[in-house]
């Protein structure tokens, strides 16, 4: 899935590892990613955490969509930062997939918890 999504590459976000069920996401903030407050945009927080959801389902052979998704702001990332996303599968429930993505730091400080619910848009073993 990472090759046919150009545009996560572009942004500098790469795949750590992947299982089935669970995928951790990396990224390193750099200043493009910034807001006026000088943290990162919540925006790309949540565009790091959705990847997070659907690379996940993925590892389970289901191609989806995100139907819905919340996301808490804890606290305000840095320039420099290295993220990590970790994106687990908490339910399964016919075409929806529910997951749970803890975004922190490399000291595991806490930056946000995204819950999102994905649904399946088709189902193959070639993800």
């Amino acid at each position: 899935m990472f090759r046919r999504d150009p545009e996560v590459a572009s942004l500098g976000i790469t795949v750590r590892s992947v299982s089935p069920g669970s995928v951790d996401l990396e990224w390193i903030i750099d200043h493009r990613f910034l807001n006026s407050h000088g943290i990162q945009h919540g925006g790309f927080t949540f565009l790091l955490a959705d990847t997070a959801l659907a690379y996940c389902c993925a590892s389970l052979g289901r191609s989806s969509v995100t139907r819905t998704a919340e996301i808490a702001f804890l606290s305000g990332v840095p320039a420099g930062a290295r993220l990590i996303a970790r994106a687990e599968v908490r339910a399964i429930s016919g075409r929806t997939t529910i997951c749970d993505v803890r975004v922190t730091g490399e000291d595991n400080a806490l930056y946000a918890e995204f819950r999102g619910h994905a649904v399946t848009t088709a189902t193959s073993s070639t993800q």
